[in-house]
């Protein structure tokens, strides 16, 4: 655990360019810039301006209601941030990447999610809206009833643990929970859950969580790509519409669990992260949980899980939930 103290006022930090630098090249929108779900068409092209200079946005304040923060190279301190979209698309060299719409007192930036280039093209596959919290994109949490494998090997559902229980972690062992909370959120657009049938990974039951929720695999061969043994992935990578989908539809109650240190659990038997204390997972939870775990943190974050993470463009042609299922037996 240990890192440079947090400040509460910045809890997310993210790179923007004037959504006028990413506009039509080829399509029905010809010249048209990246805009809401009104302003868009699936398929068209896109490029990224070469002469664009990315800026760094640093926003502040509730998940609902984020505003710029002091400091931000982007906006005035104080302005209210409303995300319009969020669009999926596609490189022409096979690079994914999706990029939310910003508005900002009137004017629009486009905040990629990835590498963006300007020496490729780039096709809107799809757009959703973003459920009218801009922060929770990156929320780190497990549905009611997901159940978590304790120091014993016991399993018990992951609402009915409390600070002190022990639960088993792949590299430490059994280690004490040092916080938990609660958070009930739309379930659609960005914050529908995803959901892993059972089997699909192994195991018994079905596994719900929130789509950034990150899985683990350990590659004895390198079949990704990353260059390293120990890749996380985002349960949204995994979603193939079969086994592993979205589930939209009222609310979903998600839960989470703090531990010293940024650790690997087993849910449902598999392996998936803990709550990362950083700043772009803050800025996902609702004011009163950040205050509450910064209290228990000593205002200090986490240094992540070693392992990397694996990208869109990484998991182009690899069926990546196959290789989770081999992990799962190790």
């Amino acid at each position: 655990m240990t890192s440079a103290p947090l400040p509460l006022a910045s809890l997310s930090r993210c790179t923007v360019f004037p959504a006028e630098a990413l506009s039509v090249e080829t399509g029905a929108l010809m010249g048209d810039p990246i805009g809401d779900l009104t302003e868009v068409v699936a398929g068209d092209c896109y490029t990224l301006d070469p002469s664009a200079s990315p800026r760094e946005l640093i926003l502040t304040g509730a998940p609902g209601t984020p505003s710029v923060a002091a400091g931000s190279s982007v906006g005035t301190a104080g302005q209210p941030v409303t995300a319009l979209a969020r669009h999926q698309l596609m490189g022409s060299r096979g690079a994914g990447v999706e990029v939310l719409v910003l508005e900002l007192d009137g004017s629009r930036v486009a905040a990629p999610l990835g590498p963006l280039s300007p020496s490729d093209d780039y096709v809107l596959l799809a757009s959703e809206p973003v459920a009218g919290e801009l922060a929770s994109v990156a929320s780190v949490s497990f549905a009611r009833g997901t159940r978590i494998t304790l120091a014993g090997g016991r399993q018990a559902p992951v609402e009915s643990l409390a600070p002190g229980d022990r639960v088993l972690t792949r590299d430490h062992g059994p280690q004490p929970i040092r916080w938990t909370g609660q958070q009930t959120l739309r379930a659609e657009g960005s914050n529908a859950p995803v959901v892993i049938a059972a089997g699909a990974l192994n195991a018994a039951d079905d596994l719900m969580l929130s789509p950034d929720h990150r899985l683990f695999i350990y590659q004895r061969r390198d079949a990704i790509g990353t260059g390293q043994a120990e890749v996380l992935i985002r349960a949204r990578h995994l979603v193939d519409g079969e086994t592993i989908w979205r589930a939209p539809g009222g609310h979903v109650d998600y839960v989470h669990l703090l531990f010293d240190a940024h650790e690997i659990i087993y849910a449902e038997g598999i392996p998936t992260e803990s709550l990362l204390v950083a700043p772009d997972v803050l800025a996902g939870l609702d004011e009163d949980l950040t205050a509450d775990i910064m209290r228990c943190m000593g205002n200090r974050t986490h240094v992540p899980h070693h392992g990397v993470e694996a990208s869109a463009a990484d998991l182009q042609g690899i069926d990546a939930a196959t290789l989770l299922r081999r992990a799962a037996h190790r």
